[in-house]
């Protein structure tokens, strides 16, 4: 049976215009800058080591291991990330996209193939994982911010006053450093909406009657919950100095389905407002308290 040619040419245009696609694709979805100039100098690489292939004495660069490295050097070359949680997010990403590129150009031969000879190189599969890259790259970014990393983020989280329990959905916040100052443990900020059936008459009309934070403090320190009290110190936008009030919790379990962590007597910071616009979750839980996992 007569071998099919393969032409160098041809072999170094398709594997630019899919490592482009690729890297394009990672961009998008690791939230990085594009910066065209790189991308085509790293799809010219992906090119070269397309072509090298080709010839036998060059195969001993074409181990798992050589792959690997070759990988992160077209991520540096493409991205040139600042530090190594950036490059292992950068790489993640490239991977996913060449696995889920590779598998719809796999997919098209299949289809598009109509005799038992095994899969064949088409410009219809090259077309079908370009197209692939190029879904991924415009929806994708927006598709994990809206569903997978929240998804991945949130946790059932109960909160034990005594013999009441509130319970709600936490969202993990790496930016929350909230601390008590008498322990200097992390804070959870919680809605006064999920927490007030938890509370007494007397803390319930301390909150709802007054909105300045110096009288609702006040009114807290005269309840009987006044032993539970703490002003939590904290900065954000508009308010360098501000002070949020919090009260102390018997039990906080995140998450009691599952890997049910247990906590005692950490403070919760009382939000008057909403945490989220569309209502997905109740609490902030500060990533330290995850630690345990």
């Amino acid at each position: 049976m007569n071998q099919p040619k393969v032409y160098a040419d041809i072999t170094f245009m398709v594997n630019f215009t899919m490592d482009f696609m690729i890297l394009w694709a990672t961009a998008k979805l690791s939230g990085t800058a594009i910066v065209y100039g790189r991308l085509i100098t790293a799809s010219l690489l992906g090119g070269i080591y397309g072509v090298a292939y080709l010839f036998p004495v060059m195969n001993i660069w074409y181990n798992l291991p050589a792959k690997i490295i070759f990988s992160g050097i077209l991520v540096i070359v493409a991205f040139r990330p600042r530090g190594w949680q950036e490059f292992k997010k950068t790489l993640i990403c490239f991977y996913g996209v060449s696995f889920v590129m590779a598998g719809a150009t796999i997919a098209v031969s299949y289809f598009l193939h109509n005799n038992n000879q095994g899969l064949y190189f088409s410009y219809w599969w090259l077309l079908g994982g370009i197209l692939c890259a190029f879904l991924m790259g415009s929806y994708g970014e927006k598709y994990l911010a809206q569903k997978i990393i929240p998804a991945l983020l949130k946790y059932q989280v109960e909160l034990h006053f005594g013999n009441a329990i509130c319970r709600g959905e936490g969202f993990l916040d790496t930016g929350n450093g909230l601390r008590d100052p008498l322990t200097q443990c992390p804070v959870v900020v919680a809605e006064y909406d999920l927490l007030k059936e938890c509370f007494p008459d007397d803390c319930k009309a301390a909150i709802e009657n007054f909105r300045d934070d110096h009288d609702i403090l006040q009114a807290l320190s005269k309840s009987s919950w006044a032993n539970r009290l703490r002003v939590i110190p904290f900065s954000s936008i508009g308010k360098k100095n501000g002070l949020m009030v919090g009260l102390r919790c018997d039990e906080i379990v995140v998450d009691p389905d599952k890997i049910n962590l247990l906590y005692k007597n950490l403070v919760v910071g009382i939000y008057l407002d909403k945490l989220s616009a569309k209502e997905n979750y109740q609490l902030l839980i500060p990533s330290e308290i995850l630690q345990k996992i």
